[in-house]
């Protein structure tokens, strides 16, 4: 695998940093994820629903591949071994504020005073620096503060996104910058510092947003899809439902008019540029609604996408599992835990010719590595590991 022989060290929790570090040890890494040892990650608590056993399915879609131990960073001690693993690390992820980072002692200068190549990557809400930086900050709040709910919804209601849009943008952000830097490395031998947060993961999402508003003065405004910039390219109505449809320029309007027997409509000078559809966009989906209630999403979908016609199903999360094409790409599959039994998962959206397929493991539980990483990465062994739990330090 591409990062193979790269170690990471992950202090991060909830959702946007253990997403990025599952990326790196889907591509290969060896990651090491440190966990508080009493409760450890607080995503392993997100529910209900549960999986079996009252483990949160939030966990699971993003800790597959990692080895878990158990570590009391706020002990001296604890905090000792931390810097220890510091010093054998390629990458070390946090996911704190720059105000607990300094409380801490695990700001970047002195973190980089013991191990200069390290890639230090800071994922966070507000970021480490700016007037924001110390406040808290979940996903809901990086999505109203970057804009994507003031442009999402509808009759002026803002409406977030339905997943973890700004920690899951983060996530893949960091790790984008994270490999950037790996590849500098061996140049130069020197590590970096990441600072990657929501708020500007979300602001760089409704990059055509902000770019229009700031070029043009018009403001966008959450009104279901009707401030495109292209006509028709919006939801439309067929006989049992919905389906998107994408008419981005004018062969394809030329191609729709034809297919669905609406061949007057570009005689008409109202319709035939997209300014001028964009005008008429109320009448044109009239029209096409007219055709298009006659038969079921489906039919349409494979008559006219066949045909060259951007379009497709509105699909529920059902219906995404048992898609045949998503299926076919094998992004949704399972991993097998001896005492869980299968687990569904969501694999990485790409795909590698020339690496060897990854063997996923499942998501690890709180401390189960605890032997393995501290007698590999730092030699101890069965006596010291017995004096750590005596004094809590780990599980």
């Amino acid at each position: 695998m591409p990062l193979e022989g790269i170690r990471v060290l992950d202090l991060t929790t909830s959702y946007a940093g253990p997403f990025c570090t599952m990326f790196l040890a889907d591509m290969g890494a060896d990651v090491i994820k440190v966990e508080e040892p009493l409760k450890g990650d607080d995503s392993r608590y997100w529910g209900p629903p549960f999986f079996k056993e009252d483990i949160s399915p939030w966990f699971l879609s993003t800790n597959r591949n990692k080895r878990s131990i158990s570590l009391n960073i706020q002990d001296p001690k604890g905090m000792e071994i931390l810097k220890k693993l510091q010093q054998k690390a390629d990458v070390f992820i946090v996911s704190l504020t720059l105000k607990a980072l300094e409380k801490l002692g695990l700001s970047y200068e002195k973190v980089k005073a013991l191990n200069p190549s390290l890639i230090y990557c800071s994922i966070t809400g507000f970021g480490q620096t700016g007037p924001y930086r110390n406040r808290p900050c979940y996903d809901l709040i990086s999505e109203g503060i970057g804009g994507i709910m003031g442009v999402t919804g509808d009759n002026d209601e803002p409406q977030k996104v339905g997943t973890a849009a700004g920690d899951i943008l983060a996530a893949h952000h960091a790790c984008f910058a994270i490999v950037s830097c790996l590849y500098r490395r061996t140049f130069t031998g020197l590590g970096d510092f990441v600072d990657v947060c929501l708020v500007d993961s979300i602001v760089s999402f409704v990059t055509p947003r902000v770019v229009s508003y700031l070029s043009t003065g018009e403001l966008p405004r959450p009104d279901a899809n009707r401030t495109t910039p292209i006509a028709v390219y919006q939801p439309v109505r067929t006989k049992d439902g919905y389906m998107n449809m994408a008419i981005g320029n004018d062969r394809i309007w030329e191609r729709v008019c034809k297919l669905l027997g609406l061949e007057e409509l570009l005689d008409m000078d109202a319709y035939k540029t997209n300014e001028s559809r964009k005008i008429h966009r109320a009448e044109i989906v009239d029209r096409l609604e007219e055709v298009l209630g006659t038969k079921e999403t489906q039919y349409w979908f494979e008559y006219l996408s066949e045909r060259g016609v951007p379009c497709g199903p509105i699909n529920y999360l059902n219906q995404v599992a048992e898609d045949p094409h998503i299926r076919s790409r094998g992004i949704i599959f399972n991993v097998n835990d001896d005492e869980l039994g299968s687990i569904p998962q969501v694999a990485p959206p790409w795909k590698l010719v020339q690496s060897q397929e990854k063997k996923h493991k499942p998501p690890p539980r709180l401390g189960e590595h605890d032997e393995e990483v501290y007698g590999e990465w730092l030699g101890l062994g069965p006596k010291d590991l017995q004096e750590l739990r005596r004094d809590k330090i780990i599980r």
